[in-house]
């Protein structure tokens, strides 16, 4: 699957779920659990143990009906390490140019985490894909709207307490798509412990069902 239409799954599919377990074993199994609720964006960050392997492994298992993208990459061999296991995006929290420009070459989607103007004009020049707003939390909705006038047509995708309440409001000021943690937004983290796969699945359903509704509601 090329870069394009790995843009368009992301913009059609909207919320992207990020899974960081204490173990490989765990952040698989959930992530398992998470598809099975509907979830087709995942993202394992590299701060996961063995990342890449859960990379390879869920490629491997659920092909082309989820895109997979490594997060908290900070380095190139980072990134080399995540693409070669099969990664479609690489989503840093910072802008960071080797990371940024190794997307770039290797034809993977880019998301580097700004704040500023001044980072999201970086990015741009650079030729990052997406624009992580990240954290969002201290920022908002309305922040968009303030982007997208200086800056329009791009890409943002806040990341930082994304939550059930607030998902609309962040798609009509213009996010190109959200971000959700499995053990923190989605309140996951006794039910990871625990194993209880079954609710993780449900609570991933409440989302996808929310993130169908904010998608409805923008095509109108």
């Amino acid at each position: 699957m090329d870069k394009s239409h790995v843009l368009q799954r992301i913009g059609d599919n909207w919320l992207i779920v990020i899974m960081r377990g204490e173990t490989a074993e765990e952040t698989e199994a959930t992530c398992d659990a998470l598809v099975a609720g509907g979830a087709t964006l995942i993202e394992v960050p590299f701060t996961t143990p063995n990342a890449s392997r859960v990379i390879r492994s869920l490629r491997a298992r659920h092909g082309d009906r989820v895109i997979v993208s490594a997060g908290t990459v900070l380095t190139v061999e980072q990134a080399q390490e995540a693409v070669e296991s099969g990664a479609q995006a690489i989503v840093s929290p910072n802008v960071f140019p080797p990371v940024v420009d190794f997307a770039v070459r290797r034809g993977v989607v880019s998301m580097p985490g700004c704040v500023t103007p001044t980072e999201i004009a970086d990015a741009l020049r650079l030729g990052a894909d997406l624009i992580k707003l990240f954290p969002c939390y201290n920022l908002g909705p309305e922040y968009l709207g303030f982007m997208l006038g200086p800056y329009p047509g791009i890409r943002i995708v806040p990341a930082g307490r994304i939550t059930l309440e607030n998902m609309h409001e962040y798609s009509k000021a213009g996010a190109f798509a959200g971000v959700v943690g499995a053990t923190t937004e989605m309140g996951l983290l006794e039910a990871v412990k625990t194993r209880d796969y079954d609710r993780v699945a449900r609570t991933a359903r409440l989302f996808m069902e929310k993130a169908r509704e904010v998608r409805a509601h923008r095509a109108r």
